[in-house]
């Protein structure tokens, strides 16, 4: 076996360190530029467009792909942080009020049934709505919502899996100093997602729009 020459093995050990020094600073990003509520919503989707590049095999110019995607998506962020605020806002102002309330009552069973049935359907929806927000920024919001709700329905398991496992650095970095949340958490979920959801919207991508797609960006 030939063995690798210096000059490889530290091409490829600045490759990794350009890798993780990008993926820990993408998540700084998100966390400053969230501070200002209202601009969580770009801040999301700039961060899902540098992942959904790297999950593509990519290795994408950070501060580029991260402000290229905020300037060119910021309201249709916004109007989907909106939408989730509102509806999420109803979930948790009935999960409230449930306690209260005689869940022996038949009415009270079924509305919370369907309360949680509806918060579920909207995390699973989010999971499909920022992946192919990046991916198709022609797409309207109705557009995003409708296809999303699809999937969701057509691969119900595999989207509530991955929900869970990018759920999983979220719940760890709760028993960790805050350092490993600002550097290391949302990067890691917004990459599990981008994982999870490409899996599922490739199959349903015809080649030559596949092809035009991945043609987009240069791999590194």
């Amino acid at each position: 076996m030939k063995r690798r020459s210096l000059r490889e093995e530290t091409a490829d050990l600045f490759d990794q360190v350009d890798k993780w020094s990008s993926f820990i600073l993408a998540n700084l990003l998100w966390c400053i530029l969230s501070i200002p509520l209202i601009t969580l919503p770009a801040a999301t989707a700039g961060i899902f467009a540098v992942m959904s590049l790297r999950v593509r095999g990519k290795q994408p110019e950070l501060f580029h792909e991260f402000f290229g995607a905020m300037r060119r998506l910021w309201l249709k962020a916004t109007i989907v942080g909106l939408a989730d605020l509102v509806i999420g806002g109803l979930v948790v102002f009935n999960a409230f009020i449930f306690p209260m309330m005689d869940m022996s009552n038949p009415i009270v069973f079924a509305s919370r049934s369907m309360t949680i049935f509806i918060a579920l359907a909207l995390l699973l929806t989010n999971l499909y709505v920022w992946s192919l927000m990046v991916l198709y920024e022609d797409m309207s919001v109705k557009q995003l919502a409708k296809t999303s709700i699809k999937l969701v329905f057509a691969y119900p398991f595999w989207s509530i899996g991955t929900l869970i496992v990018a759920l999983v650095p979220v719940i760890i970095s709760l028993v960790f100093p805050q350092i490993v949340f600002l550097i290391f958490t949302i990067s890691c979920f917004v990459m599990i997602v981008n994982m999870g959801t490409w899996r599922v919207i490739r199959r349903h991508i015809p080649e030559e729009e596949l092809q035009h797609l991945e043609a987009r960006h240069v791999v590194q």
